[in-house]
């Protein structure tokens, strides 16, 4: 009974909701607001209504289609990013580095077609060290800092849009460069992005960003774009040559750039077990300066470092590619000679000896003294045995040239 008397109720509260419609009209084209009252589908507020429902709902679409997007760019810029960040560290050479990350920068700048880097030398001028899109004669162009764009408008302080580059070419630029552009069509380009490379504050070149197409105007979002991608890979360029630099210095000999005493060790070793299968015999040659104390006593340490850069500057160019000069210690340096006996290693020194007495140093010759140890496969030799062989047999070239 209790039961069906709520029941009763709430039929006669729904009855007195409706009171207002007769009996005739349909519930077909109506609807209930939040207040109660009944709009008719041909009512112009419920039309206005609708309309602005669904153009809210297509705004909320397109905003929504729009962060997908971004979304999908930004995981893109990421992922490229760290990709090339993990490319980078694994690189030894500089040029291969360099070379990434323009190919980063190219993929990711919109309407980017070309580009390329340029790093400021020791001589002030700016020279190509990586160039894409354009043909590779523009590497052999030298720059002069007076000529940047960068200099001319920030002193190379800041990331900047050139929309006319080629005019500014004309009037900027020498006219034997313009000539050379033109020639490799280096000049057909509509628009470029131009930004310094800083490593720890200190300036080392440009990176060049360039459209050839038309239509296209790079805009204030590709400039700031470019900057957060620069920013990011010079982190890992400068991680990635301070390893390089503690590689090399592991490995060559700071002063002189051959290798030094440790690296050596490993190479002798590598050539021991070659003629072991091969059967050719490599020659190790012990050098000494001659009167390296009386340079160092008369013109200074100074002048010493010019003479052992000098001199082994003479030997590394002296010398087959294949075979390995390295400095052994102050002004003593090896020289494998591999495929190579004792008469050719006799020949090739003579040659070497020429070449030195013809590289003077500010008028001085820069005699030397050195013992050869043939080593062959028969011979049962290591490192230690080979060294004090040459090293006796330099010892007595010295002695010969006193007496």
């Amino acid at each position: 009974m209790v039961c069906y008397n709520i029941v009763k109720i709430k039929l006669s509260i729904r009855k007195s909701k409706f009171k207002k419609i007769s009996r005739n009209e349909s519930f077909e084209g109506l609807i209930r607001n939040k207040w109660g009252d009944i709009l008719r589908f041909d009512d112009p507020v419920y039309l206005i209504i609708i309309f602005l429902a669904a153009l809210f709902t297509l705004y909320e679409y397109r905003l929504l289609q729009k962060h997908k997007k971004l979304l999908k760019r930004y995981e893109k810029i990421r992922k490229t990013l760290y990709d090339t960040s993990e490319k980078i560290s694994k690189i030894n050479d500089e040029d291969e580095i360099y070379s990434i990350v323009l190919d980063a920068i190219v993929e990711l700048i919109p309407n980017a077609t070309r580009g390329s880097v340029l790093l400021f030398g020791e001589d002030g001028n700016f020279h190509f060290q990586v160039v894409k899109g354009f043909q590779k004669e523009l590497e052999n162009l030298v720059i002069k800092k007076e000529e940047a764009y960068l200099y001319k408008i920030n002193g190379f302080s800041k990331t900047a849009i050139i929309n006319n580059p080629r005019e500014f070419d004309r009037v900027n630029t020498g006219k034997d460069t313009v000539e050379e552009l033109h020639k490799i069509n280096a000049l057909d380009i509509c628009c470029t992005i131009s930004a310094p490379i800083y490593i720890d504050n200190n300036f080392i070149g440009l990176i060049n960003v360039d459209s050839d197409k038309a239509e296209h105007i790079f805009t204030e979002n590709d400039l700031e774009l470019m900057n957060q991608i620069k920013c990011e890979l010079e982190l890992s360029v400068k991680n990635a040559l301070a390893q390089n630099k503690l590689k090399y210095l592991a490995n060559f000999d700071e002063l002189t750039g051959v290798m030094n005493r440790r690296t050596l060790k490993e190479e002798f070793d590598s050539e021991l077990e070659k003629i072991k299968y091969e059967k050719q015999p490599f020659c190790f040659v012990m050098i000494d300066m001659d009167n390296f104390k009386f340079f160092n006593d008369t013109f200074g340490h100074y002048f010493g470092d010019k003479a052992l850069k000098k001199f082994s500057n003479v030997l590394y160019n002296s010398v087959n590619k294949t075979d390995v000069v390295a400095r052994f210690a102050g002004d003593e340096f090896i020289i494998l000679f591999r495929n190579c006996d004792l008469a050719l290693a006799e020949t090739k020194m003579k040659s070497i000896t020429e070449a030195v007495t013809f590289e003077k140093l500010d008028g001085i010759i820069l005699e030397f003294s050195y013992g050869i140890c043939e080593v062959r496969s028969y011979d049962n030799m290591n490192f230690d045995k080979t060294l004090a062989h040459a090293d006796s047999q330099m010892y007595e070239h010295k002695k010969s040239k006193k007496c």
